[in-house]
């Protein structure tokens, strides 16, 4: 069990051990007086109340009421945290066009090469939980890496796509749909999202680019979209197209005309999905709640306590 809980439960029992105490009547002293004739003793009088008992019934329940409240939630906390450690990490999967236009040179050293030098950033800033996942695409769609927690594998493997002279963007996507898919088939399903990046226009894809965006877009899953390279003229990527797919899946599409565009682009997308992603767990608030709820019980307790040794 979590040491904060332990404390808090001790924290608990030490409150209800002060409220019995505290609601205990205080005994007169009886030392150093000499015994009295029974004729002369006084009729015995009802014994009074200790100030403890004489205060308000509310401020005599409230310890009682904040108890009940912290152990609630350490319940919930308790909950909480199995639920979290439970859960199945989310799924990244990188797509990468690895088509022969990506070996220009108008983004420095290349556009291949930049890409590569963002990628792997972008993994470094993933949680070491993430599942990561690479797909490749020119003229056939390749998946290098099944998603996995051991996000050493992706380095090697973006330095040696396999090339192409095509640029099947919905190819590409699909097979990261497919990968994302099996990965829930096999222990569940996860938050999941696609980033995918190119720098050219689909040449004829198997699965049309717009209906492997409408089959993200049913799994939930976001497909963030990097133009890389011109946006217009001869041999331009297909701006309009990689945006539409953005958008209908919820997500944002991005345009990089430098390796330093790049690199920014994909550090924020690695901060954005580390956070957006993660799994979320609210046991930490209730342990804060069961904690204050506590001290307050032990405080009005003390409080109390303190009236009946000053009467």
């Amino acid at each position: 069990m979590n040491p904060i809980l332990i404390t808090v439960v001790i924290l608990a029992g030490a409150v209800g051990v002060l409220f019995v105490l505290g609601s205990r009547q205080k005994r007169p002293s009886t030392g150093g007086t000499r015994a009295r004739p029974a004729a002369a003793r006084r009729p015995k009088t009802p014994a009074q109340r200790s100030p403890f008992q004489k205060a308000p019934f509310l401020l005599r329940a409230l310890p009682v009421v904040l108890l009940i409240g912290a152990i609630a939630s350490l319940g919930v906390a308790l909950a909480q945290f199995r639920v979290s450690k439970t859960a199945k990490p989310p799924t990244v999967m990188l797509v990468l066009d690895a088509s022969l236009s990506m070996n220009q040179t108008d983004v420095q050293p290349s556009r291949i090469a930049a890409a590569q030098d963002a990628a792997e950033t972008f993994v470094e800033q993933l949680p070491k939980s993430f599942l990561v996942g690479l797909v490749t695409f020119s003229d056939e769609a390749q998946v290098p890496v099944q998603p996995t927690a051991d996000h050493s594998r992706i380095a090697p493997a973006l330095k040696d796509p396999q090339r192409g002279k095509g640029t099947k963007i919905g190819d590409g996507l699909d097979a990261s749909l497919a990968a994302i898919q099996s990965e829930w088939d096999a222990g569940g399903s996860a938050p999941a999202a696609v980033v995918l990046l190119s720098d050219g226009r689909d040449t004829g894809s198997t699965v049309d680019p717009m209906t492997a965006a409408g089959r993200a877009a049913g799994m939930e899953v976001p497909v963030y979209t990097v133009v890389l390279g011109k946006t217009s003229g001869p041999g331009a990527a297909d701006a309009a197209l990689l945006q539409q797919i953005a958008q209908t899946t919820g997500a944002t599409s991005e345009n990089a005309e430098t390796a330093s565009d790049l690199s920014s682009i994909y550090q924020a997308l690695g901060t954005q999905l580390s956070t957006q992603l993660q799994i979320s767990s609210s046991a930490q608030l209730f342990v804060i709640i069961a904690v204050v709820l506590a001290m307050g019980a032990a405080v009005v307790v003390l409080i109390l306590a303190q009236r009946r040794d000053q009467f």
